[in-house]
């Protein structure tokens, strides 16, 4: 039997206790069902040359049908991709090595108050993802879910996760131009101490198809320890975790760990947050540990050691939100490195601004990051403003969102520009400028505008021409370089 069956088998095993004991309440409880769904049409037409002759058309469409019955639930997703020329495909779009039809997800659940189990996929995470994370995240395309099974055991104070299945990482497939089938075992323990104080453990065992075909699969093994409080004297929480990890590749063993600590305070309208983080070799394709920063910047785990501060104030009389944060790490090098250095200093500091007052809404944030050792230095601005007209149904938006990165001997700028009027529930309208400005090749500029109409509540029209220069995007510590783009797409999606 295969890894998957015996995973059902053990899931269907444990199941049988809850659906008896569901069994004796004689129909008590009332069931009932919903049954809903979506449907996704994107269409590109993508120019591949300035000279304009060449291209390709992208037809992508994801229906999603959900079914709610009782403590049960049920899914599927299906995919349809089509391409005119998939020898033209940008090698940086995500979805070039699908064609076709393709069930991408599917599940069947169970919900009842000790216990829940799930067959088909599903996305999840350990902790604070130091020894498994694999999770959605819409803003740089990752969508790729663990296929198999997961079981909770939730009793009182103590809470039992197991999961098995397969999953393959969407950046590692699209830069070698093939899918991983990957294997991830895992298990978690949780127990609520009195005080309002927690313990909990898990691990992980992972087999990692090898980079080089036709070799062994590789392995990672991680454990991890986490505890904390509360509350704790009623102004304090506090969280740690510690994590080994043991990675076997062409049959070399490589140990890591990955340390974490949070204490966060709120005292009237401030709220003080303190980490620490210490992570050697601790990076696999699965784990997504605290960035102890900013979530919309690049962060590695294979060498960084170091504190940060971050303080949050709210004026509440005039709905002002402030923060700043500072940061301080290093690399564990106690010797002169190849590169000359001792160490791999990062200092890096950010404030933001978030304002609501009457009609007006207002958000920007500055990010600066300097690696000392290296003379490279880095800045990010944001700024988004939002007006509310026409009755409060229209609304005036104008955004900012600048990259600069000075290398020493390079430089690069990318500065992006846009300005929108939306008017409910009719649609928006948006024009957007970007400059990306290298200084070996020169600056090369980017137009686009968008509209967005909304014939119904539960549909959306949207149509996009012009360019996009792509680049670095980040969100919740996980980020990736969207490739550029040049042409039209449409997209249409209906919630019914």
């Amino acid at each position: 039997m295969s890894r998957l069956g015996v995973a059902a088998l053990l899931l269907a095993i444990a199941a049988a206790p809850a659906w008896a004991q569901d069994g004796d309440d004689g129909g008590a409880e009332e069931r009932s069902y919903r049954l809903f769904g979506t449907w996704n049409v994107t269409y590109e037409d993508n120019q591949t040359d300035e000279d304009e002759n060449e291209g390709y058309q992208k037809l992508k469409s994801l229906f999603g049908l959900n079914l709610v019955w009782w403590r049960m639930s049920a899914g599927i997703q299906l995919e349809y991709l089509d391409w005119s020329d998939p020898a033209l495909v940008n090698p940086g779009d995500l979805d070039r090595l699908r064609e076709g039809f393709e069930l991408r997800k599917y599940w069947i659940e169970y919900l009842s108050d000790p216990f829940d189990a799930r067959l088909g996929t599903f996305f999840t995470s350990f902790g604070h993802g130091m020894t498994l994370y694999v999770q959605k995240n819409e803003a740089v395309g990752y969508d790729e879910p663990i296929h198999g099974g997961t079981a909770t055991l939730d009793i009182g104070r103590f809470e039992l996760t197991a999961l098995g299945g397969e999953v393959t990482e969407p950046l590692l497939s699209n830069r070698f131009g093939r899918e991983f089938e990957d294997m991830v075992w895992g298990s978690s323990v949780r127990v609520e101490l009195p005080a309002d104080l927690y313990l909990g453990g898990s691990i992980v065992s992972a087999e990692l198809e090898s980079i080089f075909p036709g070799q062994p699969d590789d392995e990672a093994d991680a454990w991890g320890v986490e505890a904390g409080g509360v509350e704790l004297g009623g102004v304090l929480d506090v969280h740690a975790e510690w994590s080994e990890l043991e990675q076997t590749e062409r049959s070399r063993r490589e140990t890591g760990h990955g340390g974490y600590l949070a204490l966060s305070s709120t005292l009237g309208p401030v709220t003080l947050l303190g980490e620490y983080k210490d992570y050697w070799n601790f990076e696999y394709r699965y784990n997504n540990p605290p960035t102890a920063g900013s979530t919309l910047e690049q962060y590695a785990h294979d060498d960084v050691k170091g504190p940060r501060l971050m303080v949050t104030g709210d004026i509440l009389a005039t709905g002002t939100r402030i923060w700043g944060s500072v940061g301080d790490f290093d690399s564990h090098r106690s010797e002169d490195s190849l590169g000359g250095t001792d160490g791999d200093r990062q200092f890096e500091w950010y404030v933001g601004l978030e304002e609501t007052t009457g009609p007006l809404y207002l958000e920007a944030s500055y990010f600066d990051r300097d690696y000392r050792d290296r003379g490279v230095s880095q800045e990010h601005w944001i700024t988004d403003v939002h007006f509310t007209t026409v009755g409060g149904r229209g609304d005036i938006s104008a955004g900012y969102d600048s990259r600069r990165e000075d290398l020493g001997i390079a430089t690069a700028a990318l500065d992006r520009y846009y300005l929108g009027f939306s008017l409910s529930p009719y649609g928006s309208i948006t024009a957007r400028y970007a400059c990306d400005d290298k200084s070996t090749v020169g600056a090369e500029d980017y137009w686009g505008g968008e509209i967005e109409y909304f014939p119904i509540r539960a549909i959306t029209i949207g149509l996009f021409v012009g360019s996009d220069p792509g680049g670095l995007v980040c969100s919740g510590g996980q980020c990736r370089v969207e490739p550029e783009f040049e042409g039209l797409r449409a997209r249409f999606a209906w919630r019914f």
